[in-house]
């Protein structure tokens, strides 16, 4: 920003800021005074369900009708299979198999996409 602030964004597989995401980042920076590190942290998060989305082959509208699936894919889902050539983002978790992100971290990106969504 000319003044010096600044703030997190989204962008896609272009390098193409991700409009919906950018808006409400910068109305959570600037319009409700957080901080930049909040906008960092709500960024990450909505680029990982947006990522989601993608591997699904849903929109965020759709996407947050099936909210359950995406903590499932969130909880299981480690860093080699988010690749958008694995089957679609299926997750193949076994019986007891270990989350490879815990209740804290789940939380805190269900937290910005439930935030996210109510400004849409």
């Amino acid at each position: 920003m000319p003044s010096g602030e600044r703030y997190w964004t989204v962008i896609d597989e272009a390098l193409e800021v991700v409009a919906d995401a950018d808006a409400f980042l910068f109305h959570v920076r600037f319009g409700r005074d957080g901080s930049e590190l909040t906008t960092k942290a709500h960024a990450g998060g909505i680029a990982l369900f947006l990522r989601w989305c993608g591997q699904t082959g849903r929109s965020w509208h759709e996407g947050v009708e099936h909210l359950g699936l995406f903590i499932t894919w969130l909880r299981y889902a480690g860093p080699g299979e988010a690749d958008p050539d694995d089957a679609a983002g299926q997750v193949l978790a076994g019986p007891g198999a270990s989350p490879v992100r815990g209740a804290r971290r789940v939380n805190a990106v269900l937290a910005a996409v439930r935030a996210w969504r109510l400004t849409r």
